[in-house]
């Protein structure tokens, strides 16, 4: 809940936040706006005061001066020295902020101020003493903030102690709240909390100065827990550690050069809890001497509890301890049932380390097999019987049973078969949190469930990066005591990483919608732009989000983009190229010291994934013009290589950046993974190359004007066929001999505008060739050109059709036509292309919606005809969800469960053609929805789908069957088609329509009736042939044409 007053904000002419979220109460006049007709100068150790008369002019009256370099001048702080030591630390580093925004650096002082200090910033929470007494005329703020969770307020008070004119007070509600307070106003100054870890340059201003008529507070925040989780720091954040801080190999490489920097990013952005990097780290002892106790708190576990942060482990690390730990010390096996003792003493140290350490912790309770496996044996008795011992063990070390008064949280994480437990009846006990997975892609298996409301620790989300939606329908349904992300080793995951922290903050402020708010804020705030630079950054990161969202970039290979159909690999290779032109230009014309930042949050993204599209694209183009017979595969197989090397050239460029800063940060390998797990070396995927002496041998002649042994060196291919002409494959025909000439796919006024065929080299000669159309109407271009014997050469012709010149039928019904397009090379290859014409019916001009055409109908699901609510629910947009354009979800999220036909509804009209459907064949309908789970346990997410006036149906679209249902450590984790949906980003459900059931020609109505929350749709198809003929794309036909 966000409680921040705006009172003159048009009067200073203040600029966009810099702050995300929050209104700019800090502004930086000039000098010149200041007058200094009167100083009282005093003794300081890095400064001397100035006590302003303010000029006349609004903005300097309404402003209290924090610092002002011209004359030397800084607001100094006033703390409580029995405030927490991570106050004072936060309060250091604010100071710190100061300097490095104005170079000077205000005093600290602790209980009391110089005699002569007329103005000061007055630091603390609502146990200070100072604050104490600061608030006795303000008790409306002590009323905001009493007993409140990280709360704070920010106002400027007159006379607030005994000798101060009047000073910028920053209560917060607790430690944390009053350490937040702190970095909300350096937020103020346009501080990114990804200085270091993104190398966005510190701002740099003359004079800060607070609005005095502005109050900016903060309540509670959306969630109480709000976490980073690094996994997976090798090689990539352990090598580049390992470098940065020059630590020999047997030493650890995250200690607390890495953490110092970590724990303050992670306050920047208003995050409090974290689970440690663990694969082969030991947080919680690293760092100390050889032989140390186990139960002695390491550095890193005491910086943290010097910042004022929560640390955890992770779901498979019970009692504070990593599992390193347990496997250096040589404990024996990870088997409650055969070492049960071990166990406990392993736990007790956990809990007495963190005890000792005085931190406030979340400690991981139950437990997983060795190596983050289902454990053997596992029953609800089990692994309730070891939670109550780990509860016991907390309770006897911090010698208390009410472990949330000492700052103990306790979290168990329902991850994969421990979800199934759940769903079986597992007890949870009543102060442990249960923390729900999502299924490693994104999407919420669960959250918490309705009849379990009263659970007075709540429920969470451990959560992979992914999208709004998810994180909203968290909100809902009250799983909020809990967020915690995976980042792995956070970079190139900041910007995403910031805003799931900032809806984990404030849901509030970024609704449905806010995306491109947030980001042009963020793109403002990190490189220093003005409205229209902030504007186009903003959306090539929304751009990026939809174009990297389609199909995670490991899963990319050389046949997800299909090179025949739609165009598809053309357009995806296109947008890449297109985006990271945008993003180059963006770069180019930023000052020198910005440009790093942008290279690594923004540019370095786009130019990697095109980069790794053009190569898969590259390899598929290489292999499949190998089986063609076409020269150009040599030219493709060279591309794929040096994109190959030119990954490594990105990979070093990012390695490079700020004298090697970064290096080893890129290490992971990323191209052609073969299985679950990364490769461990980068390798370039199976290429293909033809003898380019060789002329083609196309078989035994088809027609009598070919003779015996003739050659070609001229190849032909066409959309939507794998063939390559003249000649007789299997590729070309079944049988494999006589092969027709080719047929293009129908062409028709409501389809695409145009078909290709390639022309292209085939042998050690080059080919001059010419094609022409048998009818004036039918256009081509272009109609010569000569391929090169190396493949470079080779033409793509567009065929279209002049549709004002095509013989019509004079009553206005449909039409079918043929038409032919010949192609001659002087190395006497002919090829004749045979073009199908289909000229439909008119359509009335009283119609509108989409039109049928190349035999689909295809509709966005934000372009409907009719929204229509119920009972207060609609279907509203999603903006820039899915593969292509947007979502269609039911809002509000509520477990209300809509009767079919009775909920909120989507309209779409259509219009189909007489003599659409081939004979024979069903009408398909497929509703394309966000691979959503079924995150209400013991409930299914349900639509309708309804045609014309035909009865709707109720559908279920995911599966209530799990994968590997027969496998008990699989139950209760995901459904039997997610590895599909999950890799395609998309759940297809698909309805037929058989013609018997009394399918017409023309106007129709979709209609998808809204019956639970959480279903997201996104396209709708209607294939009437067409999408079944051309085979495979991975995307799908684009949109079918639409009459307004």
């Amino acid at each position: 809940m966000r409680l921040i007053t705006l009172l003159s904000l048009g009067s200073l002419g203040l600029k966009q936040a810099l702050a995300l979220g929050d209104p700019q109460v800090v502004y930086f006049p000039t000098t010149d706006q200041l007058s200094a007709r009167e100083y009282s100068y005093l003794p300081s150790h890095h400064s001397q005061q100035a006590a302003f008369d303010y000029p006349s002019s609004d903005k300097a009256e309404d402003g209290f001066i924090l610092a002002a370099a011209h004359h030397r001048y800084t607001a100094p702080l006033l703390l409580s020295s029995k405030e927490d030591q991570a106050i004072h630390r936060a309060a250091r580093t604010f100071v710190d902020d100061v300097f490095k925004v104005t170079g000077h650096r205000p005093d600290i002082y602790n209980d009391t101020l110089p005699s002569n200090v007329e103005r000061a910033i007055i630091v603390g929470s609502l146990k200070s003493p100072i604050i104490v007494r600061e608030l006795r005329a303000q008790e409306g703020v002590r009323a905001e903030l009493d007993g409140k969770w990280e709360s704070y307020d920010i106002r400027c008070l007159l006379s607030p102690l005994q000798g101060l004119e009047e000073s910028l007070v920053l209560t917060g509600s607790d430690k944390r709240g009053t350490i937040y307070a702190l970095y909300a106003l350096s937020a103020q100054f346009g501080i990114s909390p990804f200085h270091f870890f993104s190398d966005v340059p510190y701002p740099q201003h003359s004079i800060i100065a607070f609005d005095k008529s502005q109050v900016l507070s903060h309540g509670e925040p959306t969630v109480k827990y709000r976490g980073l989780f690094i996994n997976d720091e090798h090689p990539a954040l352990w090598g580049w550690a390992m470098e940065h801080w020059s630590k020999e190999r047997w030493e650890p490489a995250l200690v607390v050069e890495f953490y110092e920097k970590w724990f303050e990013m992670m306050l920047r952005l208003n995050a409090n809890y974290f689970w440690p990097a663990m694969w082969a780290s030991q947080f919680y002892s690293d760092g100390l001497p050889p032989n140390s106790s186990a139960s002695t708190p390491g550095p890193n576990l005491l910086l943290a509890a010097s910042f004022g942060l929560v640390p955890g482990t992770s779901h498979h690390e019970p009692m504070g301890r990593n599992k390193p730990e347990w496997d250096a010390s040589h404990h024996g096996a990870w088997d409650w049932t055969e070492n049960k003792q071990e166990m406990e003493e392993f736990w007790r140290a956990g809990a007495e380390r963190g005890a000792e350490a005085g931190a406030d912790i979340v400690y991981t309770m139950g437990m997983r097999g060795d190596g983050d496996e289902p454990l053997q044996g596992a029953s609800n008795a089990l692994v309730q019987n070891i939670t109550s011992v780990q509860q016991e063990i907390l309770k006897d070390v911090y010698k208390t049973d009410d472990l949330e008064s000492k700052g103990v949280g306790q979290v168990w994480c329902m991850y994969k078969e421990v979800a199934g437990y759940y769903q079986s009846g597992l007890e949870v006990p009543d102060d442990v949190t249960a923390l729900f997975a999502d299924d490693n892609y994104g999407n919420i298996v669960s959250v918490l469930p309705p009849e379990r409301e009263g659970h007075k620790a709540g429920a969470g989300i451990y959560y992979h990066l992914d999208s709004w939606d998810q994180m909203n329908i968290a909100r809902a349904f009250n799983t909020t005591q809990i967020w915690i992300v995976n980042i792995g080793t956070l970079k190139p995951l900041e910007q995403p990483t910031e805003w799931f922290l900032d809806l984990a903050w404030d849901s509030e402020r970024w609704p449905r919608g806010s995306w491109r708010e947030w980001r042009e804020q963020w793109a403002k705030r990190e490189f220093g732009v003005g409205e229209e630079v902030g504007r186009e950054v903003g959306d090539i990161l929304g751009r990026y989000e939809l174009l990297a969202s389609r199909r995670k970039a490991e899963l990319v290979d050389a046949e997800t983009w299909s090179i025949i159909n739609y165009n598809e690999a053309e357009i995806v290779l296109a947008e890449w190229t297109s985006l990271t032109e945008r993003a180059t230009k963006v770069y180019d014309h930023l000052p020198e010291e910005r440009r790093a930042a942008f290279f690594e949050l923004v540019l370095m993204l786009c130019a990697a994934q095109a980069n790794l599209n053009k190569l898969h694209i590259a390899v598929a183009r290489s292999k499949l013009y190998a089986y063609q017979a076409r020269t150009a595969a040599n030219v493709f197989a060279r591309e794929a290589i040096d994109a190959f090397h030119q990954d490594a050239n990105i990979t070093e460029t990012f390695h490079a950046l700020l004298d090697r800063k970064w290096d080893h940060m890129w290490d992971q390998s990323h191209i052609n993974y073969y299985e679950a797990l990364e490769p461990v070396r980068d390798s370039l995927p199976p290429i293909h190359f033809v003898n380019p002496n060789q002329p083609v041998f196309p078989g035994i002649p088809l027609r009598p004007q070919d003779f015996p042994g003739q050659v070609a060196h001229m190849r032909v291919t066409v959309e939507n066929s794998f063939g390559a002409w003249p000649g007789n494959t299997f590729l070309n025909c079944p049988q494999m001999l006589h092969c027709a000439d080719p047929t293009l796919k129908t062409l028709d006024p409501w389809g695409e505008e145009k078909r290709w065929v390639d022309i292209g080299a085939g042998g050690p000669r080059d080919v001059e060739w010419t094609a022409e159309g048998s009818d004036e109407w039918v256009i081509v271009h272009p109609k010569r050109g000569k391929t090169k014997r190396d493949g470079s050469a080779d033409e793509r012709v567009w065929i279209s059709i002049d549709w004002d010149n095509v013989p019509r039928n004079l009553e206005g019904k449909s039409v079918r036509l043929e038409s032919r397009v010949e192609i001659k090379g002087n190395d006497y290859t002919n090829v004749t292309v045979t073009i199908p014409i289909f000229i439909p019916s008119d359509i009335p001009s009283s119609f509108s919606g989409h039109v049928e055409g190349d035999g689909y109908v295809v509709i966005e699901a934000p372009h409907f005809s009719r929204n229509s609510s119920s009972s207060g629910y609609a279907f509203e947009v999603l903006e820039g969800y899915g593969r292509t354009l947007g979502g269609m979800e039911v809002f509000p999220a509520t477990t209300h469960n809509f009767s079919l036909d009775k909920g909120p509804k989507l309209e779409y009209d259509f219009w189909t053609h007489e003599g659409g459907v081939k004979d024979g064949e069903d009408v398909e309908i497929t509703v394309q929805l966000g691979p959503t789970l079924n995150f209400l346990q013991g409930r299914e997410l349900a639509f309708g789908l309804q045609l014309d006036d035909f009865p709707p149906r109720e559908i279920h679209p995911i599966p209530t069957k799990h994968l590997g249902e027969s496998d008990q450590s699989k139950v209760g984790s995901v459904p039997a088609d997610w590895m599909e949906s999950v890799s395609q980003e998309i759940r297809n459900v698909t309805m037929k329509v058989e013609r018997d059931e009394g399918w017409e020609s023309g106007e129709h109505t979709m209609t998808i009736w809204g019956m639970t929350a959480g279903i997201v749709v996104e396209r709708i198809w209607v294939d009437l042939g067409g999408i079944r003929d051309r085979g495979y794309s991975y995307l799908g036909p684009p949109e079918s044409k639409r009459v307004v």
